[in-house]
C-alpha cells in the first residue's frame, strides 16, 4: 500500500508544479493572457455559432497548440535569461525562433478559425 501512496503523492506534486507554471505564465506573460482571451472569444463564438463536434475538436487542438507553444516560448526565454543574462546574439536568435514558433501556431489557429467561423458568420449576417 505504501507504494500506491507514494505514486499518488508524486503525481499530486507533479500536478502542483504544472499548475504553478500555468499560474506563473498567466501572471507574468502578457502574451499568455492575450492567447487566453482569444481562447475565450473562440469558445463563445463556437457556442453562439453551434460548431460541429469535429470543428470543436479542431478548435481545441489549435487552442492547445498555441497555448503550449506560448508556454514553451516562455520557458526558453526564462532559461536563456538565467543562463546568459548578458546580451548574446545566439540567445537572441533562440528567443526569436521560439517566438516564431508561437507566431506560426497562432497563424495556423487563425486560419483554422477563419475556415470554421467565416462561412457561419456570413450565413448569420446575410441570411
Amino acid at each position: 500500500m505504501a507504494s500506491d501512496y507514494q505514486e499518488i503523492k508524486k503525481k499530486r506534486v507533479g500536478i502542483c508544479y504544472a499548475w504553478n507554471g500555468l499560474k506563473y505564465a498567466l501572471k507574468n506573460e502578457i502574451n499568455m493572457r492575450v492567447h487566453l482571451m482569444m481562447t475565450l472569444l473562440v469558445i463563445m463564438l463556437g457556442i453562439f455559432l453551434s460548431v460541429s463536434f469535429i470543428e470543436w475538436v479542431l478548435l481545441l487542438l489549435t487552442i492547445g497548440l498555441v497555448l503550449t507553444a506560448e508556454l514553451f516560448n516562455t520557458a526558453v526565454e526564462l532559461l536563456l535569461d538565467y543562463l546568459a543574462p548578458e546580451r548574446h546574439p545566439i540567445a537572441g536568435i533562440i528567443k526569436d525562433l521560439t517566438a516564431g514558433g508561437v507566431l506560426v501556431a497562432s497563424m495556423m489557429a487563425a486560419a483554422i478559425g477563419l475556415i470554421i467561423f467565416l462561412p457561419k458568420l456570413i450565413a448569420v449576417i446575410f441570411l
